[in-house]
């Protein structure tokens, strides 16, 4: 059921160490033990982690073995959507809908049946496209936007966000809405733009798509902003606070790190790659506003692109 991307992480204060997994996980355990976290993780098979990680399976959370000391929950889980090798299927649907919805059902259930030291927090990820696909700046999308379904990918992240909401009055749930994220070594950069890498800067369709975002440090900050601060609680968008489009992304890209012109790229193209319910994640796209964070003051790494991208070069 589950494939080795699927993570979770469990924190207690404790002396830092080193060690890594996937993208967004081994950059949050990282981060978290550098912040004096003890980190659990949760996996079907431990021979990809180091000695020093602390792993149990999820056989084990499902027999609702969250161990008691556990802080909070973290639900990182997920099949990559936009992964070219596989066929948008009905198959490979269920996959990515068992792998974040199930997982959050199994943790919730597992936390709800603690009878005593329930975890203060369970965090989960869903994303910006559960909002309709928009062309006005002015008018970004906020947390108190009545979601409603209207597609694949609409209907995913209603079904994160309802299945990951424990019984406990005492356990806060926290559900990021997660923009695109951005860093060197995973997601959005190395899956889509390995061209990057060979000087050009690429533009998906005519560009004029908005591309809310986010890097990957601040997902880590937000994070522990949760943990940290009880007044974060429920929907939270996780995006950077500069709306920009895809060609202006393409544009700072190019000009960051000293490449010589901007390719534009059929939308044609992605919808032959990934089908034309997938490639509408990179084709069309939503102005978000972080309205949470900013009530809650909180200070970002990378407020804009070319900032992000910055960090990206030296990464």
């Amino acid at each position: 059921m589950f494939n080795d991307d699927l993570r979770l992480c469990r924190m207690k204060r404790g002396p830092g160490k080193r060690g890594g997994t996937g993208f967004v996980g081994k950059y949050l355990k990282q981060y978290l033990k550098d912040q004096n976290y003890d980190v659990t993780i949760i996996s079907r098979k431990n021979n990809k982690f180091n000695k020093s990680d602390s792993v149990i399976s999820w056989d084990q959370v499902i027999k609702n073995e969250i161990p008691l000391d556990t802080v909070a929950v973290i639900n990182a889980a997920g099949e990559p959507i936009l992964e070219p090798t596989r066929l948008w299927t009905s198959k490979f649907k269920k996959s990515v809908w068992d792998s974040r919805v199930l997982t959050n059902q199994y943790l919730v259930n597992a936390i709800d049946n603690m009878k005593t030291q329930k975890p203060k927090l369970f965090v989960s990820f869903s994303g910006v496209g559960i909002y309709p696909p928009n062309t006005d700046k002015c008018k970004p999308y906020t947390e108190s936007y009545d979601v409603k379904e209207f597609d694949y990918l609409s209907k995913l992240a209603i079904g994160i966000e309802e299945s990951a909401i424990p019984k406990s009055d005492d356990v806060r749930s926290v559900i990021i809405r997660l923009g695109v994220v951005l860093g060197r070594h995973g997601g959005f950069i190395s899956q889509l733009y390995p061209f990057f890498r060979f000087g050009l800067g690429i533009c998906m369709g005519n560009g004029s798509q908005f591309f809310p975002w986010i890097h990957i440090d601040d997902v880590c900050r937000l994070v522990l902003f949760a943990i940290e601060n009880n007044e974060v609680e429920g929907i939270v968008n996780g995006v950077a606070p500069e709306i920009i489009t895809h060609h202006y992304f393409a544009k700072s890209f190019v000009e960051v790190f000293g490449h010589s012109f901007v390719l534009k790229v059929p939308g044609f193209i992605f919808k032959l790659i990934f089908g034309t319910e997938r490639a509408k994640m990179v084709l069309e796209g939503q102005a978000v506003k972080q309205t949470k964070l900013d009530s809650l003051n909180f200070l970002y790494k990378s407020p804009d692109i070319k900032t992000a991208l910055c960090y990206v070069s030296r990464e």
